[in-house]
């Protein structure tokens, strides 16, 4: 399926996000920190930073997300998928993180879930974040009434750009990029089967020179040493040896 982005201008563009949310019982998740989140709080919220809407060919809502100034050049964000659509989350998400380090200068992405909400930070996690860690007591959780860890997690300007050139290279590899060899993946040449060793028959004389001529060569080589044929055999206290020459 093809996404289409585009930001919520209209306040009917803004509040339609939230609507929907509310009549699919998904506002404790997206607003986990109200207890009872109405559309003003909505609005509030919303109001200091870009609501990104992912829609498909016809302009029916998929999901949302919300980017927000954090600290220096990084933006939080916000991200959520619709019962309907919620098997494609993570492809919508990454077309929306495409679509802003395309759009806007920021250095890196930025969120962080609350530690007991483990769909949220997975999903995270399959779009391309990294987890950073832990933050004591980071989110204010309203279905538990108090505050509970953060899972921190982060996506940079080159962490991006380069799992996109990554993705890019694999898919030429396999044959779908377009590239060359007309996008068709080559088929290794079957190696031929070894021809099979026939045992020819050893006479006895014949066993006895070969070991004279083996005993000979070590003697005169002046090998006297031997070597330990496995380290862990040497660890274990076993020193199973196997002298040169034989």
């Amino acid at each position: 399926m093809n996404f289409v982005y585009r930001p919520a201008l209209t306040e009917a563009e803004r509040d339609e996000p939230f609507l929907r949310m509310k009549r699919e019982g998904l506002l404790a998740c997206a607003m986990y920190a109200f207890a009872a989140p109405g559309l003003e709080d909505w609005r509030r919220v919303t109001a200091r930073g870009l609501l990104l809407r992912c829609e498909d060919g016809s302009g029916r809502l998929l999901a949302c997300g919300l980017f927000t100034p954090w600290r220096g050049n990084l933006l939080e964000f916000d991200f959520t998928a619709f019962r309907e659509s919620v098997a494609l989350a993570p492809d919508m998400a990454r077309g929306g993180f495409a679509w802003v380090f395309r759009e806007t200068g920021c250095a890196g992405i930025a969120g962080i879930c609350p530690a007991p909400n483990r769909h949220a930070w997975r999903l995270a996690g399959a779009c391309g974040f990294r987890v950073l860690g832990r933050l004591a007591g980071a989110c204010f959780y309203a279905r538990k009434g108090r505050h509970v860890d953060g899972v921190l997690v982060t996506l940079s300007r080159a962490e991006w750009a380069a799992d996109v050139g990554n993705s890019k290279a694999r898919e030429e590899a396999m044959g779908f990029g377009g590239g060359m060899g007309g996008g068709t993946p080559s088929v290794p040449a079957v190696t031929p089967a070894p021809k099979q060793e026939v045992a020819k028959p050893v006479t006895e004389a014949a066993t006895a020179a070969r070991q004279d001529q083996r005993d000979k060569a070590a003697k005169a080589a002046g090998i006297g040493g031997s070597v330990y044929t496995s380290p862990l055999a040497r660890a274990r206290g076993g020193e199973t040896k196997t002298l040169l020459g034989q």
